[in-house]
């Protein structure tokens, strides 16, 4: 484990073909432990740095988070599943020591000139909205910005907001937006939470991102909600768009349990 006096905010130090966590990548739950949004990332960086097949894209992550993911050296390892000509599915495993601890499945479609069926998204784009402290706790020491739009992170209720982040996730590399966009795809429990934390917290099991096309620029939409049946897990639905439009939409299963006293 390393906490890297670099004065760049990262998650990860790249080291012996593995990433070290610093200390911004600490889970809020297990103090030796690493945050779902910092894995996700992580995923992000080793999809891109994995260069897949260039006529094929990226339509989906799913990302299965196996317990609780310890704050130790984690080892990537890619495993090819279908090598299709019209789709591909590769398996990234992330090793601490011998045991998988977390992994994600990345499903990729020939690209192909097709009609074009675009989202609807009916927000103010991130130019006509106030910056203000939304996320309370996870802002990457200051890294990552927010311009909300509704609601406000361990509120119950649908949460809407854009958000930026200035930091790397892997120190020396320059994030891309795919990468970020990996980052915020874990933080729709949060922002679209259907209780006050104190009461019910909502631990993040899984993150799936269903990717229309890949992200563009700086500034990314998550507009969440939560919806659950009363019997100990529950979905938060996520949509993500950037300036030019809904470039994805995604789904966590979290599991319900009691929250933490004021």
């Amino acid at each position: 484990m390393t906490d890297d006096s670099n004065p760049i905010p990262h998650y990860f130090v790249h080291r012996d073909g593995g990433f070290d966590p610093t200390g911004l990548s600490r889970n809020p739950w297990f103090a030796d432990a690493v945050a779902g949004g910092p894995i996700s990332a992580l995923f992000g960086h080793v999809i891109e740095q994995a260069e897949f097949d260039p006529g094929f894209e990226i339509c989906r992550v799913t990302i299965d988070i196996l317990g609780v993911v310890p704050r130790a050296l984690l080892v990537p390892r890619i495993v090819a599943v279908r090598q299709g000509r019209q789709a591909q599915l590769v398996r990234i495993e992330l090793l601490a020591g011998a045991k998988i601890v977390a992994q994600a499945h990345v499903l990729l479609a020939r690209e192909l000139a097709t009609p074009e069926f675009a989202a609807p998204q009916p927000h103010p784009a991130p130019t006509e909205v106030p910056e203000d402290n939304f996320l309370i706790g996870a802002s990457m020491a200051g890294a990552i910005k927010t311009r909300p739009i509704m609601g406000r992170v361990r509120e119950p209720g649908r949460g809407v907001s854009w958000m930026r982040m200035d930091g790397q996730v892997v120190l020396g590399v320059t994030a891309s937006p795919f990468v970020k966009a990996c980052l915020f795809a874990d933080f729709g429990n949060g922002v679209g939470s259907a209780t006050y934390a104190h009461e019910w917290s909502y631990a993040n099991l899984d993150i799936s991102i269903q990717f229309f096309r890949m992200p563009r620029g700086d500034w990314f939409l998550l507009d969440a909600h939560t919806e659950g049946a009363g019997n100990g897990h529950a979905v938060a639905q996520s949509v993500f768009a950037d300036a030019d439009g809904v470039y994805a939409k995604g789904t966590q299963t979290v599991f319900v349990g009691p929250g933490r006293p004021r």
